[in-house]
Order: structure tokens, then C-alpha cells, then sequence
């Protein structure tokens, strides 16, 4: 099958019904942009857009009758479709001040995505080369690569966010333009970029998208102090400096966001704290600053609290060591001050953060050690919380004769711990008598 009949093959019903009722109404109707490059990727096309020589008070008339329609870009003559099959987006070449398919293709901002194919017929439109540069990995401009950017300074960030979700590799003039228009970047929606960055964060060649990134000064507009760590030496421990070690650490993190956010922040204070001690660069507390730092980034790029609290959790964490000399006590503790939503993650990070020390003695068995321990500890069902200690503030309050405050709360907490050392102690009759001794002290 050629790209143009693996298309019509892969719309979902509701995208037909759109051609159907501009096409039946006498205006042609092309799909375009990511879903014919996907398509010629052997991708599963995801996000459905679509162009047409129809007015937009037209097709917001004809595609109205069927489905809702929201004017987000009247001035770019875009209309979003809701449909069964989610969000389709429609633009007007009329009110995109286009004559032609020619004209809005040749808008776009890489030739991998200005190509398109014609409804009903399947005819494969690809004016720039964009099938060719697929072929091979080539990431190109259309036509004048600056004006394309400075259109929209956020394809600046969307380059480092193909090539590392595609896998493909910038020419020589769009890495040029690239460079010359990255500072405008900041003019872009903090929203608009947090969006792009987290998508490159999980793709599969996200070092290569993170590197063109600093290549174009893209990392200096959105996380300058990534680059803190560039070329920045560390200690026997590690074979790359601080930079590479965390590109690495990105890399071998699986890709889930959570964790890749957390692999990327894990060692960002480091050359913040960094000292030479007899000789030998130390980084003392960088795990507490580099959550503290974690927090003020993921604050400034407007992520959610609920994300931001718990990339801070991990990225607070990841500094286990020696754990096959750790009692079950000290599992059971890491296991409460992570919390078991968060152990999947913090064990990746773990096992990515060795790996990237690039050195002969980085223990990655001794993170599938703790796995299973961590495993074994869940299976015993230990107690984690204050909800499940065989007490609560009344009987603290009840055995000592003391009314509500910090006193109940410090020694419920300090039970907790005692229960985590040794689960045998979580007993009504024991925990009273130790509250009872600390009471009198």
C-alpha cells in the first residue's frame, strides 16, 4: 500500500465523516502534517489535522451539523472538531491567507510535516522533499528555515523534541537557524514549552534531542542550570562529567516522565556544591539541593504540584548506597519516606543513575538486590502509615493525662519509627508502656 492509502485505511470514522460532509458539499479536504509523517514511519497516527479551501463560517456551518465545533485560531483559520475519536483540528486556507495546499504546507515548519494527502483519493502531496528526508532522518525547514522560526519561536524547542521522539538529525542550515533564533524562545507560553520538553523527555533518542538542545542555546532559555554541569569533572566514581552523566542518566531511565524528571534533576546542585577534599571533588547535601532546585524549576514551568512534590520525593532519595548491609528496618524506612506509589520510580532511577557512572564497580546488581527485598518487605504488609499503628493520639493522650498538641504527634511518629525498626512491636499493650517510659522522661 502506498503512504496515501494507509491513511484513508487508518481514519477513524469520524475524521471520514468530516471529508465526507466538506467534500459532498463541493471543497476539497486534505489530511496533513504529523499523521502522513507517522504514517510513513509505520507510526499509528495519533493527532488528526486537516486543511481545506473552505471559509471558515462554512465549515464551521457544515461541520456543526455533526459534530461541535470550537473556534480556537480564527486568525489562522483554525476550527477543533470534538469528535468520538477526540480532537480533530481543521484550518481554512482562506482565512490562513493561503490560495492554495502549497500555500499551507509551505507554512510549516519542517518538510517531514508539510505533506499531505488528498480525500477521497489518496494522492500523496509532498512539495519539499519531506519523504525523502524521512528516509533519511533528515530534519529540514521548509524553504527558509529562519522565517518558519520566527513565525513561531516554540519550533525551536519542537526540533530537539523530533529529533528525539524520531530520530532524526538537523542540517547543517536549520541547525544555523536554530542557533540564530533560540533566543526568541522566551517569548513562547511557559505553558507551550513545558508541553514540548516533556515530550522529548520520553523519547527514545532523548540525549540526541537534549544535546541539540544545548547545541541551538535552547537549554539556556529553558534550564540554564543543565548547563551548570557542562564539562564539569567529578571524582573516581564516575567516568563522565556532571552534564554528560545526567544526559545518561535521562537516557537509561525508562521512559515514563515521572522518572526521566527525576533522572534529569537528580544531580543538578552538584556543581553548585562542588569542593575538593584532599584532592578528590566532593558533593556534600547535592540530593537535598537538587530537589530544592527540582521544586523551583518545575515551579517556573508551571508542571503540576502533584508531578513537581513527587520528582522532588525522588530526586531527594536517590543517594542509597551500600543497601546489602541495610537491616529490613532501613528498607522499611526508605519504603515509608518514598512512599510505595513512588518505589518503582526510585528504583529506576537508581539502577539509571549507576549505570551512567560509565565505571567498572557502578553495582547495578546490587539495585536488583533491594528490588527484591523491597518486594519481600511489601509482601509482609508492614506497617507504613500512622493509620495502621496499633495506637492513636487518644490513647497517647488517655495514658498521659495530656490534652491535644505537638507532644501527641512527636510520639505517635517516634512509635512509627520503632514499629518500622522491629513490625513485632506494633502491639497495643507494648506501645503504651513505651509511651508511658517516654511520658516520664
Amino acid at each position: 500500500m502506498d503512504p496515501g492509502e494507509v491513511v484513508l485505511a487508518k481514519m477513524p470514522e469520524s475524521a471520514r465523516r468530516i471529508g465526507s460532509l466538506l467534500t459532498q458539499a463541493g471543497y476539497r479536504f486534505w489530511v496533513v502534517g504529523g499523521v502522513v509523517r507517522d504514517v510513513l514511519l509505520g507510526r499509528d497516527p495519533k493527532d488528526w489535522d486537516f486543511c481545506t479551501n473552505a471559509p471558515v463560517d462554512v465549515l464551521t456551518g457544515l461541520l456543526s451539523s455533526a459534530f461541535r465545533v470550537i473556534p480556537v485560531g480564527l486568525r489562522h483559520g483554525t476550527v477543533q472538531v470534538l469528535t468520538p475519536h477526540g480532537v480533530m483540528e481543521v484550518t481554512s486556507w482562506e482565512n490562513n491567507g493561503s490560495r492554495a495546499l502549497m500555500d499551507d504546507l509551505r507554512r510549516r515548519d519542517f518538510t517531514v510535516n508539510a505533506m499531505a494527502v488528498s480525500i477521497p483519493d489518496g494522492d500523496l502531496v509532498d512539495p519539499f522533499g519531506g519523504r525523502r528526508d524521512l528516509e533519511c532522518r533528515r530534519l529540514r525547514g521548509v524553504e527558509d528555515p529562519l522565517a518558519r522560526f520566527r513565525e513561531d519561536p516554540i519550533r525551536v524547542l519542537r526540533a530537539s523534541r523530533f529529533v528525539a521522539t524520531l530520530g532524526l538529525h538537523a542540517t547543517p542550515k536549520t541547525l544555523q537557524c536554530l542557533r540564530r533564533q533560540a533566543p526568541w524562545l522566551q517569548q513562547s507560553a511557559m505553558e507551550r514549552i513545558r508541553d514540548e520538553l516533556f515530550k522529548l523527555l520520553v523519547g527514545p533518542w532523548v540525549m540526541d534531542g537534549l544535546e541539540l538542545a544545548r547545541r541551538t542555546g535552547v537549554l539556556k532559555v529553558v534550564i540554564p542550570e543543565l548547563l551548570e554541569g557542562y564539562r564539569k569533572r567529578q571524582n573516581h566514581y564516575h567516568a563522565h562529567h556532571i552534564y554528560r552523566h545526567t544526559l545518561l542518566a535521562v537516557h537509561y531511565s525508562p521512559a515514563r516522565l515521572r522518572v526521566r524528571l527525576a533522572a534529569l534533576f537528580h544531580d543538578i546542585a552538584k556543581p553548585r556544591v562542588r569542593k575538593k577534599v584532599q584532592g578528590v571533588f566532593r558533593f556534600f547535601g547535592h540530593e537535598k539541593q537538587s530537589a530544592e532546585m527540582a521544586g523551583q524549576i518545575l515551579q517556573r514551568w508551571l508542571a503540576p504540584k502533584k508531578l513537581a512534590d513527587e520528582v522532588c520525593t525522588l530526586v531527594a532519595n536517590h543517594m542509597v548506597h551500600d543497601t546489602d548491609r541495610w537491616k529490613d528496618g532501613a528498607v522499611r524506612r526508605l519504603v515509608h519516606r518514598v512512599g510505595k506509589p513512588l518505589l518503582e520510580d526510585l528504583l529506576d532511577l537508581l539502577e539509571a543513575d549507576r549505570r551512567a557512572h560509565g565505571t567498572d564497580d557502578a553495582d547495578t546488581e546490587a539495585v536488583q538486590r533491594l528490588r527484591q527485598r523491597v518486594q519481600r518487605i511489601l509482601n509482609e504488609r508492614p506497617v507504613l502509615d500512622l493509620s495502621r499503628l496499633a495506637i492513636n493520639g487518644r490513647d497517647v493522650m488517655d495514658t498521659l493525662g495530656i490534652g491535644p498538641g505537638p507532644m501527641v504527634g512527636r510520639l505517635l511518629k517516634e512509635a512509627h519509627q520503632l514499629v518500622l525498626e522491629d513490625p513485632s512491636k506494633n502491639d497495643r499493650k507494648a506501645l503504651l508502656a513505651w509511651i508511658r517510659e517516654r511520658g516520664a522522661l
